[in-house]
């Protein structure tokens, strides 16, 4: 999932993880919508400048006050890109991940997040599922 906010910079994440559908849970389902928050939260902000761990937050909080939440999980990776003052902030949870090119050169590589292995940080809405690992936006 990637958009472009005209002038405030692209949210991007990938794909929930798999293991959802052995609970007839559609994975997508929850990243879809986790990045449809953050792009209308980007487009309706009055301020030029996002804070990407405040945009993920947000738009977080927004699912879990949803009547009936999703099921799923997700990583996620939300890059802000002020061209202004060329800066490039992020907010990056999980395995999903970003690089600062220059030239021929990487400047910036973020770092995976893992609880152990094949098992990344993410964001999920826990509805008494035993098992499930419930990470924050902050983490």
């Amino acid at each position: 999932y990637q958009r472009r906010v005209r002038g405030k910079g692209t949210c991007w994440n990938r794909r929930g993880p798999g293991g959802w559908r052995r609970y007839d849970v559609d994975p997508s389902k929850f990243t879809r919508s986790l990045m449809m928050n953050c792009e209308r939260l980007a487009r309706s902000t009055t301020t030029d400048i996002l804070s990407p761990v405040g945009l993920l937050q947000r738009a977080y909080e927004q699912m879990m006050q949803m009547k009936s939440p999703l099921l799923g999980s997700c990583t996620a990776c939300i890059v802000v890109m002020d061209k202004e003052r060329k800066e490039v902030s992020a907010a990056n949870l999980g395995d999903s991940g970003f690089m600062v090119v220059r030239g021929d050169s990487v400047v910036y590589q973020s770092q995976e997040q893992q609880h152990y292995f094949n098992t990344p940080y993410q964001l999920s809405i826990n509805t008494g599922r035993q098992g499930v690992i419930q990470d924050r936006p902050s983490d």
